[in-house]
């Protein structure tokens, strides 16, 4: 056997036989489905403000357009986090997560004090949904490549 087959076989402290490399090339393929999502919602509702209004229902254009404008840079940073080393990734990926679990627990609390029509209260809180699922495999991956 290999010492590369060793590393990958499950153990009782490394249950799912991933070793540190695997870990971090999973947290790079999220942090680039989260730069992507970004991207793509950040230029939607930087571009057509008003259409993506008429779902929500805010009645402040305006400030979807600075929310788009906004996931821009979020973006471009979760992008390039996703090629830099494991020290990098380490260092910085919580504060991707924190920036996540901050979009979700705004999410919320704008949908409980009732900034959207009930069709824009569902799209927020499926896109927190997803934001959410970022933070969490972003953190499990962070973890592992953290304690190794």
């Amino acid at each position: 056997m290999t010492h590369a087959t060793i590393t990958h076989r499950p153990t009782p402290d490394n249950p799912l036989g991933t070793n540190r490399r695997s870990c971090a090339d999973k947290l790079r393929l999220v942090l680039r489905l989260n730069a992507l999502n970004s991207l793509v919602f950040g230029a939607l509702l930087t571009a057509v403000p008003e259409r993506i209004d008429d779902v929500l229902d805010t009645g402040h254009p305006g400030w979807v357009r600075v929310v788009g404008v906004a996931l821009l840079p979020f973006a471009a940073l979760c992008a390039w986090l996703s090629t830099t080393s494991v020290d990098t990734l380490r260092r910085v990926t919580p504060e991707i997560i924190v920036a996540d679990v901050t979009w979700v627990v705004a999410s919320i609390a704008t949908v409980l004090l009732g900034w959207y029509s009930a069709g824009g209260a569902v799209a927020v809180l499926a896109m927190a949904a997803l934001v959410d699922t970022f933070a969490l495999l972003q953190w499990v991956a962070w973890r592992r490549i953290s304690t190794r």
